[in-house]
């Protein structure tokens, strides 16, 4: 007797596709390489993360108190920090040049005219970020070789991406009204075909306890890893093969999944408790993008105040105590928010229960819908 898809996961692919002759795809439009691109990228990094907001600083330190300038210095500093220990992950630069900008600004804004103009920072600082952002992950085969995150968008009109990652491609799938849409993840030690291709028609590809990809008809690329399989527009599914294909070949082994069907349904559970909006009438609990970001800004902030006391430059004694709940309250979202976000990351991988058979048929030589054509 063959394995079943459980109900949870359903409905699937057909088990069995139809052979499809190759036919000729369009050539991609991506460079062989971006010149400059890391220069160029980095360069504009820091004037977001660093220039700018130290600029701010030191114009103003005739006007600010030691401890003042020395806790702009800080929160700059943790910033630029963050930014290179998260280099790898471009989409998140515009969070470290805005929480440069804040500390800039939050030093200055007794000083006129200088608070107010460094206040435009808050907006310039991010702006320039993203510049940084699209020139680091600027469409080219040489992406191939870097562990930089590659987003991509998969279909129109939808809010769904790609994202390629070092050792993991995710579907984000983004949360659309009530939320409860886990991402999904395939592990890409574990890719065996990364197809670039072409949809004939209109057509859909269930993913498993999620909503279905609406396919049009147009380039698209096909992922086979494992027994999980997806088919997703794409602009240049030949550019997204090579990168898939590449990162393969180097990417760490992901961590084993449950090993009984209750465990998985136990991991999927709070995994879609984690991205609910309301349940039952009631707001989550998880406050996904509320944790990440009042932690940091309350950590640094909480540094900050804690400098300026040190150094001499408190308002009040009771600054002590300030900056020691900032720093708990900073700690304790950091950390709550690191805890969910490793259990997250491992439940978007084991979308698939354990013993499942494939999702639709894997083999290269055939299509698993009837729109799907390969290219040669």
């Amino acid at each position: 007797m063959t394995a079943q898809h459980i109900p949870e996961v359903l409905p699937a692919p057909p088990e069995t596709g139809t052979e499809v002759a190759p036919v000729a795809g369009r050539p991609s439009t991506a460079p062989e390489s971006v010149p400059g691109r890391h220069v160029q990228a980095f360069g504009i990094g820091a004037l977001a993360v660093v220039v700018i907001p130290l600029g701010f600083v030191l114009w103003g330190v005739r006007g600010l108190e030691l401890g003042t300038a020395i806790a702009g210095v800080v929160g700059i500093a943790v910033a630029t920090a963050a930014w290179l220990a998260d280099a790898r992950t471009p989409r998140r630069w515009g969070g470290w040049a805005l929480l440069a900008a804040l500390s800039a600004a939050y030093v200055n804004l007794a000083l006129a005219p200088l608070g107010l103009v460094a206040l435009v920072a808050v907006v310039v600082c991010p702006l320039l970020a993203r510049v940084a952002h699209q020139r680091f992950t600027a469409p080219g085969f040489d992406l191939a070789e870097r562990d930089v995150e590659v987003g991509f968008e998969i279909y129109r009109h939808q809010s769904a991406r790609l994202r390629i990652e070092r050792d993991r491609a995710v579907l984000s799938l983004k949360r659309m009204a009530g939320g409860g849409h886990v991402d999904q993840a395939i592990p890409l030690a574990e890719v065996s075909s990364a197809q670039p291709g072409e949809i004939v028609g209109g057509d859909s590809w269930p993913l498993p306890g999620a909503m279905a990809v609406r396919l049009v008809e147009g380039p698209a690329v096909r992922v086979v890893a494992g027994k999980q399989q997806w088919v997703v527009n794409v602009e240049d599914p030949r550019l997204v093969g090579a990168i898939l294909r590449r990162r393969q070949s180097a990417a760490w082994s992901q961590r084993t999944g449950p090993q009984d069907l209750a465990s998985w349904h136990a991991l999927r559970k709070w995994a879609t408790a984690q991205t609910t909006t309301f349940r039952n009438g009631k707001k989550s609990q998880s406050y996904r993008v509320f944790r990440p970001l009042v932690g940091v800004f309350s950590g640094v902030l909480g540094l900050m105040l804690l400098t300026m006391q040190i150094a001499g430059s408190g308002a009040a004694p009771s600054t002590w105590l300030a900056a020691a709940a900032m720093l708990l309250i900073g700690a304790f979202f950091v950390v709550s928010w690191l805890r969910q976000r490793t259990r997250l990351a491992h439940a978007e991988l084991q979308s698939l229960p354990p013993n499942s058979p494939s999702w639709g048929d894997p083999r290269p030589e055939v299509a698993p819908l009837t729109s799907w054509r390969p290219w040669a």
